[in-house]
C-alpha cells in the first residue's frame, strides 16, 4: 500500500533543489485517493479528480474524469497542455532539451491519474528533464512532455476517410476502440469506461478511450496495424515528404495521418503502450503499468524486457481487461487474429511469443539483402534488431500468403522494433534512425505486397503508428542518475526503492 506522509514531502524537496534542475524536470505522487500533485523547483500543483457525465461521439452518456486544482504554489508545473508544440522537426531543433517553460505536458491530469491508479505505482515518480542523459542513450522516453508522448499514426485503407495530414491528435486509449469500429464488432454487454462505471455501447470489457471519427463503423473485413517502436513522428513524416518511406507514404496518400500525433500514456514506454494500444486501456488499469515495477504484495520486480520474463509479459495483464484479440472472437467465433513479435497476445489465434513460450524459437533469417549494411556492420544493437524484424516480417507474410493452411487474417498486430533500438542509440533525428526507417518502410511494402497477392486488399485497413516518441538527450548532462538520486537524498534518512530509473518506493 502506497503511503504519503513528511517522508515523501522530505524526498520532493530535495529531488527537486534548483541544483538538481537539468536533470529532474517535476515529481509526481499521489497524497490521497483522488488528489494528485506534480512538484518542481519552480513550483507546484495539487490536483482533485471528481466524475461527470458528458455525450461520446455518438450522442452516448459515458461518466468522465474533471480536474480541478485545489492548491498552487508559484508556477503550475503542468500549465500548458497543448499537443501541438514541437510538432515538426524545425520546432524541435531550434529547442533542443526543452525545459518546463518551454514544454507542453498534454492530457497531463488524467495521464497522472491514471497512473496512480494502480496499486503497483510507487509513491513519487521522477520525470526526467529532456536535457538529462541519465542512461547511456542519445535518444530517450518515458516522461510526460510532449516529444516523447507524441507517436505518429497513419490510417488507410477500406473504412478510412482519406484526408491526407490533419492538425489533430489523438490518444493511445483510442486505437483499440478504432480497430474495433473499423471491424464493426459488436459492444460488450458489461463494458466500463474511463471511470470504472458502465459504459452503453463500450467496444471493450474495459474502455478507456474513444473510436476516431475519420473512420467508418464496419468499413473493412480486416485490419492490419503495423507498429514501428519508439519511431519519432516527425522524422517518420519527413522522410515520407522527402521519399525515404514510399510505402507508409502510399498509405498516407490514400488515407489519414495525425499531424499532431498519437497521444501515449504515461509511462511513455513500451510494455506500457503496447498493452494500451492493444485493449484501449490505460496502462495503470491494465495490470502492465511498465517494463519493471516494484509489486509489494508480492515483494517482486518484474523485468518484462527480460528474456525469461518477456514471452510471458501478458501475465501480469488483469482478467478484466479484455484484448482486441479477445475482443474479435467475443463478436466473430470464426474470426483469425494474429499477435507478431507483439508483447500483447492473449487471445490471438496466432502469436510470436507463443513459439518461444513452447520452446519453438525460430531461427534469425540472414539481412544482408534486407537491411542497411553499413548500419549493421557499425551498430551490432541494429544488426540483431534488424534481424528480429525481419524474422518478424517474413512470419506475417507467411500468415498472409497462408502458408500453414490459415484463413487470412482478420485482425494482424505486427510490431517492428528497429526504430526503436535506432532512437536510442543515435538519438530521434540521426542517421541510424533514418536507416532504421527506411529499412522498415521496405519491410511494410513487402506485407502490402503479400496483402495484394491475397485479394483482399481492398477489404483491408492498415495503421502505421508506434507506442511513444522519442526525445534527444543532451550528451553533456550525463551523470548517472544513481549518482544524482544519491546525492540528492543523502540527508534525507528515508529508505527508498529505485525501480526503472525514478521510480521511488519508500521501504517501510
Amino acid at each position: 500500500m502506497r503511503s504519503h506522509d513528511d517522508r515523501c514531502q522530505g524526498l520532493e524537496e530535495a529531488l527537486t533543489d534548483r541544483s538538481f534542475d537539468a536533470a529532474v524536470d517535476m515529481v509526481l505522487s499521489s497524497p490521497a485517493r483522488d488528489r494528485f500533485r506534480a512538484t518542481s523547483a519552480d513550483g507546484s500543483v495539487t490536483f482533485e479528480r471528481r466524475t461527470v457525465t458528458v455525450d461520446d461521439h455518438d450522442g452516448v452518456p459515458v461518466e468522465r474524469h474533471e480536474f480541478t486544482i485545489v492548491d498552487l504554489d508559484r508556477k503550475n508545473p503542468l500549465a500548458d497542455g497543448s499537443t501541438d508544440r514541437f510538432s515538426t522537426s524545425a520546432d524541435e531543433a531550434r529547442a533542443p532539451f526543452p525545459n518546463r517553460d518551454a514544454n507542453a505536458y498534454p492530457h497531463a491530469y488524467d495521464q497522472i491519474a491514471q497512473f496512480f491508479d494502480s496499486a503497483h505505482a510507487p509513491e513519487l515518480v521522477v520525470q526526467h528533464a529532456p536535457s538529462h542523459r541519465f542512461g547511456t542513450n542519445l535518444g530517450e522516453h518515458g516522461s510526460l512532455g510532449v516529444v516523447q508522448a507524441r507517436a505518429p499514426f497513419v490510417a488507410s485503407g477500406a473504412g478510412v476517410v482519406r484526408a491526407g495530414i490533419v492538425n489533430e491528435s489523438a490518444r493511445m486509449v483510442d486505437v483499440a476502440p478504432t480497430i474495433l469500429r473499423l471491424l464493426g464488432t459488436d459492444p460488450h454487454p458489461d463494458s466500463i469506461g474511463p471511470t470504472g462505471a458502465r459504459r452503453r455501447a463500450g467496444l471493450l470489457r474495459r474502455q478507456d478511450g474513444d473510436p476516431l471519427t475519420f473512420v467508418h463503423e464496419g468499413g473493412a473485413d480486416h485490419v492490419v496495424v503495423v507498429l514501428l517502436d519508439g519511431c519519432n513522428p516527425n522524422q517518420l513524416y519527413d522522410a515520407i515528404a522527402h521519399g525515404d518511406a514510399p510505402a507508409i507514404g502510399s498509405l498516407l496518400g490514400g488515407g489519414t495521418a495525425l499531424g499532431l500525433g498519437l497521444m501515449a500514456s504515461l509511462p511513455t514506454a513500451t510494455l506500457a503502450n503496447h498493452t494500451t494500444a492493444s485493449t484501449g486501456v490505460h496502462p495503470g488499469h491494465s495490470g502492465v503499468l511498465h517494463h519493471m515495477w516494484f509489486d509489494r504484495e508480492r515483494r517482486v520486480t518484474p523485468d518484462l524486457l527480460a528474456f525469461d520474463e518477456m514471452f510471458a509479459a501478458m501475465v501480469h495483464l488483469r482478467p478484466d481487461v479484455e484484448t482486441l484479440h479477445e475482443a474479435i472472437h467475443r463478436s466473430r467465433p470464426d474470426a483469425f487474429t494474429a499477435a507478431v513479435f507483439e508483447f500483447c497476445d492473449r487471445g490471438a489465434d496466432v502469436s510470436s511469443f507463443a513459439d518461444f513460450r513452447s520452446g519453438r524459437a525460430p531461427s534469425f533469417p540472414d539481412i544482408t539483402a534486407t537491411s542497411n549494411a553499413a548500419m549493421a556492420d557499425s551498430s551490432d544493437a541494429y544488426a540483431f534488431m534488424s534481424a528480429v524484424d525481419e524474422l518478424a516480417t517474413t512470419q506475417a507474410i507467411s500468415l498472409w500468403n497462408r502458408e500453414a493452411g490459415n484463413p487470412l487474417p482478420t485482425f494482424m498486430f505486427l510490431s517492428l522494433s528497429l526504430t526503436d533500438e535506432a532512437g536510442h542509440e543515435g538519438g530521434p533525428h540521426s542517421e541510424i534512425v533514418r536507416a532504421a526507417v527506411i529499412d522498415s518502410d521496405r519491410r511494410v511494402e513487402r506485407v502490402l505486397d503479400a496483402i495484394d497477392r491475397s485479394g483482399a486488399r481492398d477489404r483491408t485497413a492498415i495503421l502505421v503508428m508506434s507506442d511513444h516518441g522519442m526525445e534527444a538527450h543532451n550528451p553533456a548532462h550525463d551523470r548517472p542518475w544513481s549518482d544524482l538520486r544519491d546525492e540528492a537524498l543523502a540527508d534525507v534518512g528515508t529508505r527508498v526503492r529505485d525501480v526503472a530509473d525514478g521510480w521511488l518506493y519508500i521501504e517501510q
